[in-house]
């Protein structure tokens, strides 16, 4: 079973087109419009909705939202300042320290998730209750073959084949990315 080359280019297009709208849409997005704290901007909601499903370290934390950790720590210092992000103990290493949402950083994630779902409401109106579930089903399958791919490209000296997974198939490791905002 194989894709033709203009079925995905024709993708590879549409999925441009689709990034480039909502790109130009960024200021009537719910995120845009919503701040909820004094100095937080689109840069930091990953870090944010990924310490909602748990704490990590700051280098655990830089691999799941794909940046580099220097880069991490300046933001991170950031939100534990503006007092979204706390530091606390790791259970496992005394000596070591575990990032997690602070009471408030949960409030701003639990209304950001709530708006951007009112918003995607709007978006879908025209479809059927069945047409998004298809649609999340191979969203979904879409994003873990695409991390798949990027995993195999930092791993790997030549360039992979695409891992294929199977139909609703989702890696443990990839639940922790279903809520991130890029």
């Amino acid at each position: 079973m194989s894709v033709l080359p203009e079925t995905a280019a024709s993708i590879s297009n549409t999925l441009v087109r689709v990034m480039k709208i909502v790109g130009s849409m960024k200021s009537h997005m719910p995120l845009s419009q919503f701040v909820p704290v004094q100095g937080v901007d689109h840069s930091h909601f990953p870090i944010l909705f990924t310490l909602a499903h748990e704490p990590n370290r700051v280098s655990a934390l830089a691999e799941l939202i794909h940046s580099d950790v220097s880069t991490l720590s300046r933001q991170v210092s950031h939100l534990v300042h503006i007092g979204l992000v706390e530091k606390i103990g790791d259970p496992d290493d005394r000596r070591a320290q575990l990032l997690s949402l602070s009471p408030q950083g949960r409030e701003v994630i639990d209304e950001l998730v709530k708006r951007r779902g009112e918003w995607f409401e709007v978006l879908l109106k025209g479809w059927s209750e069945q047409d998004a579930a298809t649609f999340l089903a191979l969203l979904e399958r879409f994003g873990d073959d695409v991390e798949l791919y990027k995993v195999d490209l930092t791993t790997s000296s030549h360039t992979p084949e695409l891992a294929h997974t199977s139909a609703g198939h989702t890696p443990s490791h990839m639940h922790s990315h279903t809520n991130q905002e890029h």
